[in-house]
Order: structure tokens, then sequence, then C-alpha cells
């Protein structure tokens, strides 16, 4: 199975931290947000703090995937987690769509050859901070 990720949303890592503070704080998200991307610091500090187990926080955002694979493999990445979406354009072709909160959990699961690969190196591009914390748990 190949995957290439071909969109993933802007600015994740200042929507995350938006959404963690958005939680607790009086102020509009859009405020917050306009706060954050000023202080990439800060966003760190944050994203460093997240309990990465409490995801709602890890759903305001998109991974597009262009992948090759066989329907069985597809079948296995929908039966990983139900919050994939997946779209065939034909000849063995596939669009697939999932936030970080669905990548992260799959992780450690047996997932078809290449797509692990792919999702790390997915997050690793979307967020680098959550990728440290996800590799640094030894997954």
């Amino acid at each position: 199975m190949k995957l290439k990720l071909v969109a993933v949303s802007p600015e994740v890592e200042t929507v995350i931290a938006t959404a963690m503070l958005t939680t607790n704080s009086k102020r509009k998200p859009q405020e917050i947000f306009e706060d954050l991307r000023t202080r990439p610091d800060r966003v760190e500090k944050l994203l460093r703090k997240l309990i990465l187990k409490h995801g709602s926080v890890l759903e305001h955002n998109r991974l597009i995937f262009l992948v090759e694979g066989e329907e069985r493999e597809i079948l296995d990445l929908l039966l990983a987690d139900r919050f994939f979406e997946v779209s065939e354009l034909g000849g063995g072709r596939w669009l697939l769509s999932c936030n970080l909160r669905t990548l992260i959990s799959v992780l450690d699961d047996d997932l078809p050859p290449g797509a692990r690969e792919a999702f790390l190196e997915a997050l690793r591009k979307a967020s680098p901070v959550l990728w440290e914390r996800v590799v640094g748990r030894g997954r």
C-alpha cells in the first residue's frame, strides 16, 4: 500500500492550541487563535502538555491522502477506525481522509504495510511537536 499526503489543514498546531484554551477561556476562539499565531513558543508549550488520550482537540483538522492499494487493505484501514473516510477513484486508487485524532489512534494497530510509516510522516509534517511526543512514547 502506498499513501501520499496531498493536503493538510493549515496551522494545525495553532488550531489545536486554540481548542485547548477555548475549553476554559471566556475569550472567543478567533481572539485566542490570532494571539497564538504570533506566539509559536506558547503553542509548542501547550502541545507538549496535551494529554493525547483526550483527543477532541485533535479533531479540528483534516489530512487527505492519495492511496494506491487493494480493496482489502482499504477495508483494514476502515476497520481500524470508523472515522477514516474513503472515496474510490478507480484503478486501485483512493482518497483517504482523517483527522489527527484518528491518525494517532491507529498507530499501534495492525495496519497494512506502508500505512504506519506514511501516517507518521504525515504527523511529522502536520505537527512536529505532536510527532515528537508520539515517537518519543516508543510508537
